[in-house]
């Protein structure tokens, strides 16, 4: 199989020394909420706040969660219905978690890996991250956190993958 269904992301945190990054695999079909799931999850981030996603070549666009009742994502596209693949192949995509902290985000695809490429490097799952830089941080005081340690992070996707057999 030669088709590229996994993308090859660096998700790197902006304005914080030292340089913070990751590098994961992804499946072509991740929608933005799934994406949004999963930074949380590299950066140790807790989900305490609201996000959003805007394509850096169409600012005008931004994707994040829709609250009707509380008049929060006017003029927001609803990310549990858009793929984030379409945006990234046309150019970075900026991430911001928590409006107050604003913590920044820079989404870029690196490049596209096929099927049999990612088997032959003995990947068993996906999400996986497979390099990074940096500490976490702490969202309420922006202070260092944990060191980033790959296998943890492995291990809780692996996790979130186990609970999907639970279910059924």
């Amino acid at each position: 199989m030669t088709e590229s269904s996994i993308m090859q992301l660096r998700v790197t945190l902006k304005d914080v020394k030292p340089d913070t990054w990751r590098r994961i695999f992804v499946p072509t079909s991740i929608r933005y909420d799934q994406l949004h799931a999963i930074i949380q999850v590299l950066f140790g981030w807790t989900n305490s706040h609201l996000h959003s996603f805007t394509p850096v070549n169409e600012p005008a666009t931004e994707y994040g969660i829709i609250m009707p009742d509380l008049d929060m994502g006017d003029g927001m596209l609803n990310e549990n219905e858009h793929f984030a693949y379409p945006d990234l192949e046309k150019g970075n995509v900026t991430y911001i978690y928590d409006f107050g902290a604003s913590w920044t985000h820079q989404i870029e695809l690196e490049k596209m890996v096929t099927m049999a490429e990612f088997i032959h490097a003995k990947h068993h799952q996906l999400p996986v991250v497979i390099a990074g830089r940096g500490p976490e941080r702490i969202e309420a005081t922006g202070d260092r956190g944990r060191a980033f340690n790959a296998r943890n992070i492995n291990g809780l996707f692996a996790e979130f993958a186990g609970s999907w057999d639970e279910a059924y």
